[in-house]
């Protein structure tokens, strides 16, 4: 086995894998930053990858199914947004709800199109774009420079959300709210537009997770196909302090040990694939153990917000 090839196939396939994580946290980064838990973001990247199969497979349209699956999870989000910041509903319940809802909506509406024997349906994936020059770097260029338009985006939108919520006024004013929402309420920032702005955001962020699922990665739809990597990016954007940066870089790491458990299964190592699967989960677990402690959280985070004079 050539070991060098062997690990540019794996870390290619991980950046891969990290992919659909980095919306999603990015999006929780962004929900968090305003002070509203987005425990939600699972039912929003299954639902956005529900609503792109459905599009593409309709209209064999990537761009207009990714659109759509952004909106998914957007819509989801709006119920998140509705129950958590107007009805003042603890976010942490209506998070939970959200998601076993999705969960069972997504289901049976595919059955309701499709049958019983839409499970065998499937659409092309995506093609990857491999980057002149940059693309035949050895070793690097088949990792970074040889993947799908979604990661090349991704790039962007990490590199622009750090940007505002660091750099500009928008992104502090967030941040103000995230911390001290009375406080910024008395500086003349209007608290509940800006979350519910922030919340949908999320959710279209991590509806374009969703639908990278459909598009790049499996070609098909099924039952709780995110399988965890809503509560992945949860665990991601607090490791990282909210950074959307860092998150991006995180994810890879995740989406790393993804590709790792893949390739051991298809290498034939004798270990029990069940403990391979398990191999993101219990990273993810022992980095919060590890690195969880001392993590400051936005001081407002999760707690409901009453406009005064009201």
């Amino acid at each position: 086995m050539d070991v060098m090839a062997f690990i540019s196939s794996m870390l290619a396939a991980g950046i891969r894998m990290g992919i659909p994580i980095a919306f999603a946290g990015i999006g929780v980064v962004i929900a968090e930053k305003s002070g509203v838990l987005n425990i939600g973001c699972e039912g929003e990247m299954l639902t956005g990858s529900f609503v792109t199969f459905v599009v593409v497979y309709f209209t064999h349209s990537y761009f207009l199914g990714i659109l759509a699956g952004g909106a998914g999870g957007l819509l989801t989000a709006t119920i998140i947004s509705f129950l958590s910041i107007t009805r003042k509903q603890d976010q942490s319940v209506v998070g939970i709800v959200v998601n076993i809802f999705a969960a069972g909506f997504t289901s049976f509406i595919y059955r309701v199109i499709f049958g019983t024997s839409g499970s065998g349906l499937s659409i092309d994936v995506m093609s990857t774009i491999k980057i002149p020059v940059l693309g035949d770097i050895p070793f690097i260029g088949n990792i970074f420079f040889n993947q799908t338009i979604l990661y090349y985006v991704l790039i962007v939108v990490a590199v622009v959300c750090w940007f505002v919520l660091m750099k500009l006024k928008a992104g502090l004013q967030l941040r103000a709210i995230g911390e001290n929402p009375r406080a910024a309420q008395a500086c003349g920032i209007n608290v509940i537009l800006y979350r519910h702005i922030a919340v949908m955001l999320a959710g279209f962020l991590s509806g374009i997770g969703g639908a990278y699922l459909v598009v790049a990665t499996m070609g098909s739809f099924v039952e709780e196909m995110s399988a965890g990597r809503g509560f992945i990016a949860m665990a991601v954007s607090t490791l990282c302090h909210w950074n959307p940066i860092l998150a991006l870089i995180a994810s890879f790491v995740f989406g790393i040990a993804q590709g790792l458990q893949m390739r051991m299964q298809a290498y034939g190592i004798n270990i029990p694939y069940q403990f391979l699967l398990m191999l993101p989960y219990v990273l993810t677990i022992v980095s919060m153990v590890l690195f969880g402690r001392g993590v400051r959280a936005p001081k407002a985070l999760g707690t409901v917000y009453e406009k005064e004079g009201r």
